[in-house]
């Protein structure tokens, strides 16, 4: 049986009654619910010595090294230490994830039986498949040591920092707890999303040239949701027996799904189990496909716990090939954590204090640590030593007896610390009276005390020159908090082994109750990568003491600020640079507040943080924000104006009672007074508006709402100038991107931000995007109005450039109103972030990159008159630039116009019956046509009343063959090109 797959990962995933997914598989569900196999793809795209083809050979060379005999038959018994990792949601234990031990005591169980064919169910084993039935000689052991060298009981119990957890989020879940993978098999037991029942890291070979194949010994492991790990009467779907752990770890050791995850023709590369067409579910003991009865009993396959019972003797040659071979899991089986902890007859250690690193406002500190008799002795006379900062501060001798295995708390005396600062706090126990302690590496262990500072507030720090007076939290002692240009940051980059490590930086401690509505926000930049690093900021209101409130995670909002790189990422442009605004009202009767900010490897590149502030926050109780006029209508013919204005609650309040005014030159025209609804906050609502026609032509109204804010009225204002604008225009027509001269186009800037402006440079208007800060803010452009009673077919081109960058997305509509201009309600095109960019990045382009674009208006030009505008929305991110918009006659974009500074050209030439003009001129005009023979005879004339870019097709059969002249004559030019006439 030959077969190919690729991976070097391997998850279990049921969901429903029925299963399905694999890890190449070729079912289009399963890869719509999984993105594994595109996962691996990409995997053995970039390190092609992953390949299951040099893995499957490796397993094969080393199978042949082996005799028969000894693959089948003598395989010596060996133990796996195991440690399982219990991640719940802090709940008691028992309850929910939180597991009784006996359940995982349980779970353990059922390896062994499983892999050792010790399971009650193996006597219902299928009579076609009994002889093949194999024993692995696999003992799974709880861990008897620690990494630290300490006795444990094999279970850790870790509250998680997420509820669930998905495949693609393993990095995370094995960053909860981790002991190193060489040691011992990591097991992780936690609520896993997506329909998950659990996944396993693939062994890799040891072929030259491998050595670091697996890129990643911090997830090597298995992982299980808590519903499936044991025995579960209650898990849904199908009662667990503990069998998704036994599925998993035959992945862990090398298994692969019976099926192949493919077809017939797709092998698990073991030549003792059946092909089979897909996976089983349920426990179909007659399933036959592939041409033979299906093992649907294999731990292997996708069927319910209850039908599971067998391994095979192929699969055994294969697992105890990857144990004996495979580097990681031939390491498990020599580890220390086989080994009970070292005892010696004399060892007092110290296990416990205060916490690496601690803090107060008041200078005053309680120094403790704890002692355990971890000898077989009992011991009588001992001390306990205390440095400060290196020196001897107080030394505390005991006589009393220590018994074997008990502990004792050592209080020292009460510090002071008067000066702000960071203080090193080292404790030391050693035996008296002549006695040696046999094990010192345990005798000692070092603290720090921080005294930090007092800012006031407003508080603003720019991490320009120094850190001070904020404090570093180095626990790990590696990559920390580091002083850049203009910035502090972490440079993760250049330490992606160091997954999961934590670093902290404290700020001072803020009186919040000096503050009404405080808000913090901080600047950061932060490239783009698969798993961002892990920001979160932290309250403590015991000055530095705990840090249990958090305040900001961006688990919630994404922190890349930039397109991924494949190098140090060091922000150089303005939009490298983004903020976060936290709002803190909740903290404003706290009297001592200070910040841990703390970043969490995920192997992505650097993070950095410019500024950090807290201040009196800018959003009022009560405040509403005018955010657009719908059915826009500044330019008017002889009719009043009319429109919904969509307003929005901006406070922290909900509000009951506004007012809306609409002022001319400072004068009262309107007032709309609303007290019948609750605008709940940050709900938005629409407003009908209808002004009487102005008495001036050309003019601005303002716009007003009202708000009462405690004992202040807030007032936004909003910009609505007008025009008695009933100039119409024939098609073709060119917005001419000449200053002081905008063809009859007008603006609407309802915020007077400046909006779309020329730009000489790129002879084009930009939408100035870059400089406009508010939040959604829109500006508008307004065409003419334009005559199309006869005109037939019409097109809208122009050209376009827009670099998107990374965070920002702005977005470019275009309306039409077939009423003069009263309403815009037909949008005709719409394209934002991604779709509306010609390039991608930060930084500003030195050459602006164009996209032609054509939006065919022929639908509309039935209405006899139209107008169009054109709507930009700012994130202020990147301008919009717009050249050469052209209202073109035809229904198709015209070719590109030749090279040429020709205002004409003529083809075909020679021509036969018709002759085609392709114009391009700079101003549309009236022009006058001539056909003149060579003697200067005029044999055809004719006159279009406006030219521009057009085409023009007339017959010129009736003239004879020859030579002959084309004349155009316009107020601004005359031109000629001649032409063959050939029959």
């Amino acid at each position: 049986m030959k077969k190919l797959h690729h991976s070097n990962l391997i998850f279990f995933i049921r969901s429903g009654v029925f299963i399905l997914i694999s890890l190449l598989s070729i079912n289009i569900k399963a890869q719509e619910r999984c993105a594994v196999p595109q996962l691996l793809e990409e995997r053995e795209n970039r390190k092609p010595e992953l390949s299951t083809e040099k893995f499957e050979k490796w397993i094969e060379d080393k199978k042949n090294l082996q005799s028969p005999f000894s693959q089948r038959t003598q395989a010596v018994t060996v133990e796996i230490p195991v440690v399982f990792h219990i991640i719940h949601n802090g709940e008691p234990v028992g309850t929910g994830g939180n597991l009784l031990k006996s359940r995982i005591d349980r779970q353990l169980e059922i390896l062994n039986e499983d892999f050792n064919r010790l399971n009650s169910d193996s006597s219902e084993t299928l009579d076609d498949f009994k002889s093949i039935a194999a024993s692995f000689e696999i003992e799974f052991v709880y861990a008897r040591q620690d990494p630290d060298g300490q006795e444990t009981n094999g279970i850790v119990r870790i509250p998680g920092s997420q509820s669930t957890y998905s495949y693609q989020e393993r990095t995370i879940l094995s960053a909860e707890s981790y002991w190193p993978a060489e040691d011992y098999l990591n097991i992780w037991v936690a609520d896993l999303a997506g329909g998950s029942l659990g996944w396993a890291e693939f062994p890799v070979s040891n072929l030259a040239g491998l050595d670091e194949a697996s890129n990643n010994r911090l997830i090597d492991g298995v992982s299980l949701d808590y519903v499936y790990f044991g025995e579960n009467p209650d898990s849904p779907t199908f009662e667990s027996k503990g069998r998704t752990a036994t599925h998993e770890m035959g992945h862990f050791f090398g298994l692969r799904h019976i099926w192949g995850d493919g077809g017939c023709s797709v092998d698990d590369f073991c030549d003792d189990t059946p092909e089979a067409s897909s996976s089983s579910t349920g426990c179909n003991l007659s399933k036959t496909t592939c041409g033979s009865l299906d093992m649907v009993q294999n731990f292997m396959d996708y069927t319910n716990d209850e039908c599971m019972n067998v391994f095979t003797l192929d699969q055994k040659t294969r697992v105890r090939t990857v144990v004996e071979n495979s580097p990681r899991r031939l390491s498990l089986t020599e580890s220390r954590g086989l080994e009970n902890p070292p005892v010696f007859n004399r060892d007092l250690g110290l296990t416990e204090l205060n916490s690496r690193f601690t803090g107060s406002c008041s200078g005053n500190f309680n120094p403790q640590t704890t002692i355990k008799n971890q000898g077989m002795l009992p011991i009588g006379e001992y001390s306990v030593q205390m440095f400060i900062d290196g020196i001897l501060e107080e030394t505390i001798e005991f006589n009393d007896t220590l018994q074997s295995g008990q502990e004792k708390t050592v209080y020292f005396s009460l510090l002071n610390f008067e000066e702000t600062g960071q203080y090193s706090i080292f404790y030391r126990v050693n035996l008296t009276n002549g006695f040696e302690d046999e094990r010192m590496e345990n005798n000692q262990k070092l603290e720090y005390y921080q005294k930090l500072a007092e800012g006031t507030l407003p508080y603003e720090k720019k991490f320009q020159n120094n850190i001070a007076p904020w404090f570093i939290r180095n626990i790990d002692e590696e990559e920390t908090w580091t002083l850049y240009d203009n910035a502090i940051g972490i440079p993760f980059y250049e330490n992606r082994q160091n997954f999961g490590q934590k670093e902290e930086i404290i700020s001072p401690i803020f009186d919040f109750t000096t503050i009404e509505v405080p808000e913090l926000s901080f600047v950061f930049a932060q490239a783009e990568d698969s798993i961002p690093n892990r920001v979160s900021i932290y309250a403590s209101y015991d000055c530095g003491r705990t840090f249990n409130d958090l305040v900001f995670s961006n688990s919630i909002t994404d922190l890349s600020t930039a397109y991924e790189v494949d190098s140090i990422f060091s922000p150089e442009f303005r939009l490298d640079w983004d903020t976060v605004k936290i709002d803190l009202n909740r903290l404003k009767d706290e009297e001592s507040v200070c910040f841990n900010i703390v970043a969490e490897n995920r192997l992505s590149n650097n993070f950095y943080i410019s500024e950090f502030n807290v201040k009196e926050s800018d959003k009022k109780n009560k405040e509403i924000e005018i955010i657009r006029w719908e059915d826009i209508n500044p330019l008017f013919c002889d009719e009043g104006f009319e429109g919904i204005l969509t307003i929005k609650n901006v406070g922290r309040e909900n509000i009951s009672n506004y007012k809306i005014q609409v002022l001319n030159n400072n004068e009262l025209t309107k007032e709309y007074i609303i007290n019948d609804e609750v605008l709940v906050s940050g709900q938005e609502t629409q407003v009908e508006i209808i002004i009487p026609q102005p008495e001036q032509n050309i003019g601005e109204y303002e716009i007003r709402v009202i708000t009462n804010n405690t004992e202040e009225e807030v007032i936004n204002t909003f910009y609505l100038p007008f025009q008695n604008n009933c100039f119409e225009e024939l098609p073709p027509l060119r917005l001419s991107l000449r200053e002081n001269d905008n063809d009859n186009w007008f603006e609407f800037n309802p915020d007077k931000d400046q909006g779309w402006v020329f730009s000489t440079d790129n002879r084009a208007v930009n939408s100035n995007s870059s400089n406009i800060t508010k939040e959604s803010s829109e500006d508008w452009l307004i065409s003419p109005l334009l005559d199309v009673s006869n005109t037939n077919y019409l097109g809208l081109i122009f050209d376009l450039s827009y670099r998107k960058p990374f965070r920002q997305a702005e977005k470019f509509e275009i309306y039409l109103s077939d009423d003069n201009g009263k309403n815009f309600n037909s949008l005709i095109y719409s394209k934002s972030g991604d779709s509306l960019a010609t390039s991608f990045g930060n930084d500003v382009p030195n050459q602006l990159i164009w996209r032609n674009e054509f939006v065919d208006l022929s639908p509309y030009v039935f209405k006899e008159k139209i107008r169009l505008a054109f709507k930009v929305t700012h994130d202020n991110g990147q301008n919009i630039y717009l050249k050469n918009i052209t209202f073109f006659v035809g229904q198709s974009p015209p070719p590109p116009y030749p090279n040429t500074r020709k205002p004409f050209v003529i083809y075909p030439n020679p021509a036969k019956n018709d002759l085609n003009l392709h114009l391009n001129l700079e101003i549309a005009e009236e022009g006058f046509f001539q056909v003149l023979d060579m003697t200067g005879k005029v044999m055809l004339e004719f006159t279009e009343p406006k030219i521009l870019n057009q085409f023009i097709s007339f017959n010129v059969s009736q003239l004879a063959e020859g030579m002959y002249i084309l004349r155009l004559n316009t107020k601004r030019i005359t031109a000629t090109e001649r032409f063959m006439i050939q029959k």
